[in-house]
């Protein structure tokens, strides 16, 4: 399993994942595709609270680009995960959300994800510049993503 340096110090904003008895596979852990629906669970949680949904253009949210996954520990039910999300890097019209993912009320890392997103038009079915107003709202909630 890969080495990654990340504390919950890195993360701002938090989402609690409960496994389930389902989300194990037959080898006994929990199924390395859960842990892209925890990201998914999490990254929309960011996105909701963060967004300024009101602001934004009823056609124009995130499409997902592409996504991975570092897996640094095996888990295992009734292991519970606290789901760290921030913003890794702000671009023009995309976004890179990273998600790490801890043992409950633990410094131990079990996985790390990363998701490019898009800001995308779904009415004209394009690829937009993210809206000031977002823009903005992002930088002032993750202050270090300015540096």
């Amino acid at each position: 399993m890969p080495t990654i340096e990340r504390s919950r110090d890195d993360y701002r904003y938090w989402y609690p994942i409960q496994i389930r008895w389902g989300d194990m596979d037959a080898l006994g852990h929990v199924n390395n595709a859960r842990y892209f629906t925890f990201s998914e669970s999490a990254r929309l949680a960011y996105r909701d609270d963060n967004f300024p949904r009101q602001a934004l253009p009823d056609s124009q949210d995130l499409i997902l680009a592409r996504t991975s996954c570092d897996f640094v520990e095996q888990l295992k039910y009734p292991d519970d995960l606290d789901a760290g999300c921030r913003i890794a890097k702000l671009g023009r019209s995309s976004l890179v959300f990273e998600v790490g993912m801890f043992r409950r009320n633990s410094e131990r890392l079990v996985a790390v994800t990363e998701a490019v997103t898009v800001w995308f038009d779904y009415a004209a079915q394009q690829t937009t510049a993210i809206p000031d107003v977002l823009r903005d709202a992002l930088l002032a909630y993750e202050p270090g993503l300015g540096a």
